[in-house]
């Protein structure tokens, strides 16, 4: 059974993950990261905003996984201290999470952390995966230092290698090593009526006054929540997965055809269409750019070449399953 640690355990994606994983009762314990003082044997307190975490709790349990997915939320205006909020929400937890499992005497075999595939920058109309260099904007400028706040557990990894490759025999390449496997998840717009992009919108569009945004030419990266979970589950029991994955759909869509495919599922009409000057005064044209009017034209290649089988890959279907369930 493998003991799992998950930061973000009440949030969008972290929440449904907590029940998903504690579902598999058989293969999984799961304990999460909480702020206040700790009410059972499953929680561990930290308070990254001071830099606190509980050390010392973390060495006796001992996880084999660690999953990273706290962060401040991106909706809102976008003032030079939500900004702010945004980047160190990110950077500073993700450093003192790395730190403290680097230090740990055994570190975890996995450690998975959240990111986003708005690291590849705006307008990005081309099919664009994992390889593509970084992009340019705000938000890409946040997930790279974010991905970069891993450095503490890189560092380790590398002094153990080096440890191993001076061992007696020196290191066997396919036998064990106790270095901890890096996962970043760059996550796409996760589609679940609970909240975020879906449920922002589902109301409007149930009383018919849904429309394209802008061009709506712009892609839409999105991901079925159930795949969403899936492919996490993938990368805690797939050695094979490392570094960055696309956490999105085969098929992305442009806003037109989303916008079209959720009227239809709706049974309502999309004719209301909000131009692009009105969202650059409601959001501010720097959130704007970078969220509702960006294109992300975005492909989970390397998720394909690890053999990962997508359950929701037709968009009709996944809202119709989704509104309906």
């Amino acid at each position: 059974m493998k003991k799992i640690l998950i930061s973000g355990a009440s949030g969008f994606v972290g929440k449904p993950l907590v029940e998903y994983l504690r579902g598999m009762v058989e293969k999984y314990e799961v304990y999460t990261l909480v702020r206040h003082p700790s009410t059972s044997r499953y929680e561990i307190t930290w308070q990254p905003d001071r830099g606190f975490i509980d050390r010392a709790a973390i060495e006796q349990l001992s996880p084999d996984v660690v999953i990273h997915l706290s962060g401040e939320n991106i909706i809102g205006f976008w003032t030079e201290d939500k900004k702010r909020k945004i980047l160190e929400s990110r950077v500073k937890t993700t450093t003192l999470l790395s730190e403290t499992l680097a230090a740990l005497s055994v570190p975890p075999k996995v450690f998975i952390s959240a990111s986003g595939c708005t690291i590849y920058g705006i307008n990005v109309c081309n099919p664009t995966d994992e390889f593509a260099p970084k992009g340019q904007g705000f938000l890409a400028d946040v997930v790279d230092r974010w991905e970069k706040s891993c450095e503490p557990l890189h560092e380790r990894n590398r002094n153990t290698v080096k440890m191993e490759e001076s061992s007696p025999g020196g290191s066997d390449p396919n036998g064990p090593t106790s270095a901890t496997r890096i996962v970043h998840l760059r996550i796409g717009l996760v589609l679940e009526l609970t909240g975020a992009f879906l449920g922002t919108i589902y109301y409007p569009f149930l009383f018919g006054l849904g429309g394209v945004v802008g061009s709506g030419e712009q892609y839409i990266p999105w991901v079925s929540m159930r795949d969403t979970l899936s492919i996490i589950e993938f990368a805690i029991e797939n050695n094979k997965v490392n570094g960055p994955i696309n956490v999105c759909s085969l098929n992305p869509a442009t806003n037109t055809e989303f916008t079209k495919t959720l009227g239809s599922v709706l049974n309502r009409p999309t004719i209301c269409w909000v131009p692009e000057f009105v969202i650059n005064l409601v959001m501010g044209k720097e959130m704007a750019s970078e969220t509702i009017l960006n294109s992300q034209n975005i492909v989970p290649t390397k998720l394909i070449n690890y053999g990962f089988k997508f359950r929701d890959t037709n968009l009709y279907e996944t809202l119709y399953t989704i509104i309906n369930q």
